[in-house]
C-alpha cells in the first residue's frame, strides 16, 4: 500500500464518524419535518413503546456489566451493528462488540452502578429511530480506585423482521 493509501486508511474511523453524523443530521431534519407535518397518534404510541424497550435495554446493560456478562450486554446489538467508541475505535458486528465488552470487564474493572438515559427519540423511517442520551457510570478499577464517567451517546435502532428493535449503530461521545 502506498503512502496515500496508508493515510486514507488511518483516517477511516474519523471518516466513518463524519459520515454517520451527516446521515444522522439529514435524517433528523427529515424526521423533524415529518413530525411537524402531522405525525399520527400511532407513531407517537409506537415511540412510547420503544422508549420503554430502550429503558429496559439500558437497565439490563447496567446489570449485565455489573455481573461481567459481556454476552448479555451485547444482546441488543444487531449482527451487523457498528459501534464507534469514545476513543474512535470501530467495532463491526455483535461478536466484536461482545469481545470488546468481555475485555473491558475482564481487565479487572467492575461497574458499581450507573445509568443510561435517553434524552430524545426521532424516527427516521418506519424501521429506524435515532436515540440520543447520556450516561453516568461508576467503575471500580483493577487497582481498587473508583472512577466516575459521564458521556453522551447517539444510537440508531432498527425494527427487525420479527417486529422487535435492535441497535445497528452506536456512537459514544
Amino acid at each position: 500500500m502506498n503512502r496515500r493509501g496508508i493515510a486514507w486508511a488511518a483516517r477511516l474511523p474519523e471518516l466513518l464518524v463524519g459520515a454517520l453524523w451527516v446521515s444522522i443530521a439529514v435524517s433528523l431534519t427529515a424526521g423533524a419535518w415529518a413530525s411537524a407535518n402531522g405525525a399520527d397518534a400511532g407513531e407517537r404510541e409506537d415511540l412510547s413503546g420503544l422508549r420503554r424497550v430502550i429503558a429496559g435495554v439500558n437497565r439490563d446493560w447496567v446489570v449485565a456489566m455489573q455481573s461481567h456478562d459481556a454476552h448479555r450486554a451485547a444482546q441488543a446489538y444487531a449482527d451487523d451493528a457498528i459501534f464507534v467508541t469514545r476513543d474512535g475505535a470501530v467495532l463491526l458486528g455483535r461478536d466484536a462488540i461482545e469481545r470488546a465488552t468481555a475485555e473491558r470487564v475482564g481487565n479487572g474493572a467492575s461497574l458499581l452502578d450507573g445509568r443510561l438515559d435517553d434524552d430524545g427519540l426521532q424516527p427516521a423511517s418506519a424501521t429506524l429511530v435515532y436515540e440520543w442520551g447520556h450516561s453516568a457510570l461508576r467503575w471500580k478499577q483493577a487497582d481498587g480506585a473508583i472512577r466516575a464517567t459521564q458521556g453522551r451517546f447517539l444510537t440508531v435502532w432498527r425494527r427487525n423482521a420479527d417486529g422487535g428493535w435492535e441497535i445497528v449503530r452506536n456512537l459514544t461521545l
